[in-house]
């Protein structure tokens, strides 16, 4: 979580080609998910009930974390905006955790209601699926896997939007911390990365 009078940066899901941040300073702290901040751009264009994305520096690491505009107040120095992070921050200086590819286990997800979408790879912290539907760079999207008999839901936090050349689209998503269940998400994708890697491990040693 960013302390106040720091300078971090936030930026929009439609904005996620050309990764574009845009300054605001942290006028205010409560809790552990909730601040406000004043953009250095008097015209930047938030909006309450707006998902982005907040990037800050944590021990020496560049971090982000989803976050949401809760309401857009008048504050002493101009318009400042009350906002919720959403989740955990994660590295945005490179990929934490190496995934493993599950394309050719055949598994699926469905994402966000629709059944049967790709689940193309997966890591300790989330995976990338093929979807038809459009989305932005940090919507929060539900998600439900099922995997050797267990079912395991959850909320994800879009990262990354590729379009493919068959009309599909991949995101790269990470779970969204929540309680710790049997039946969580975060629970699902580490069973599964755990398991494809020593299906691949085995596949590479001549094992069964």
């Amino acid at each position: 979580m960013p302390s106040k009078d720091v300078t971090i940066f936030i930026r929009f899901p439609n904005e996620s080609t050309n990764r574009i941040l845009h300054a605001v300073k942290v006028v205010e702290v409560g809790g552990s998910d909730n601040l406000t901040v004043k953009p250095e751009n008097p015209e930047l264009p938030l909006e309450a009930e707006q998902e982005l994305l907040i990037y800050f520096e944590k021990n020496r690491k560049f971090m982000q974390q989803p976050a949401k505009v809760e309401a857009l107040l008048e504050g002493e120095e101009g318009v400042v905006a009350a906002m919720k992070t959403v989740g955990e921050p994660v590295s945005a200086e490179s990929r934490q955790c190496y995934r493993v590819s599950t394309a050719l286990s055949k598994l699926t997800t469905t994402f966000d209601g629709v059944g049967g979408c790709s689940l193309r790879d997966v890591s300790v912290t989330g995976f990338s699926v093929l979807s038809k539907k459009q989305y932005k760079n940090g919507q929060i999207i539900d998600a439900e896997i099922r995997f050797e008999g267990k079912r395991y839901v959850g909320k994800t936090s879009i990262q990354s939007v590729t379009p493919m050349e068959d009309g599909q689209i991949r995101y790269g998503v990470n779970c969204v911390k929540a309680a710790a269940s049997a039946t969580s998400l975060s629970k699902g994708v580490q069973q599964i990365s755990m398991s494809v890697q020593r299906q691949q491990l085995n596949r590479l040693s001549g094992g069964a």
